[in-house]
């Protein structure tokens, strides 16, 4: 997979589930990652990034929907804070356990509001694939996600 087709992915995940960043700049990448599949923050200009691992390149466009989806609803997040540079959430954030569980645990239910539920449980099972250990601070488990998404059909 190239760079053109995770643009397009990226495209595709924001018409479809987060119309606030239809004017946002949003640059997206493949890149090594050390702890993470994907990440990403605010550019030092206007918009955001978002850095997908290279071990993600041969994954189905449905898996990389369900990350980009993820860090799309932080994004959505981050931009709701407007210009607030040193946001008590920021602080909270890298301080608190608890604050960072409770942030993940939102963003994947966000994740699943928006009609990601299925891209973002492929996510997780290609993550466990691939050997990387999911913790309650990495947001949402497995059988949650499965759990919701049996209850909304």
């Amino acid at each position: 997979m190239g760079l053109a087709d995770l643009i397009r992915i990226l495209n595709d995940v924001i018409k479809r589930g987060f119309p606030e960043l239809l004017g946002e700049d949003i640059r997206i990448e493949f890149t090594t990652l050390n702890d993470a599949l994907l990440t990403f923050g605010k550019l030092s200009h206007e918009g955001f990034y978002i850095e997908v691992d290279e071990s993600l390149r041969n994954a189905s466009a449905a898996v990389l929907k369900g990350g980009i989806a993820h860090e799309c609803s932080h994004i959505v997040f981050e931009k709701s804070k407007k210009d607030k540079t040193l946001s008590i959430d920021m602080f909270a954030y890298r301080l608190s356990s608890r604050y960072r569980i409770l942030d993940e645990r939102n963003t994947d239910l966000e994740v699943i509001l928006r009609g990601f539920g299925g891209e973002l449980l492929l996510f997780l099972q290609q993550s466990v694939m691939l050997g990387l250990d999911h913790y309650r601070e990495d947001g949402l488990s497995i059988r949650e996600i499965e759990i919701l998404i049996s209850k909304s059909h």
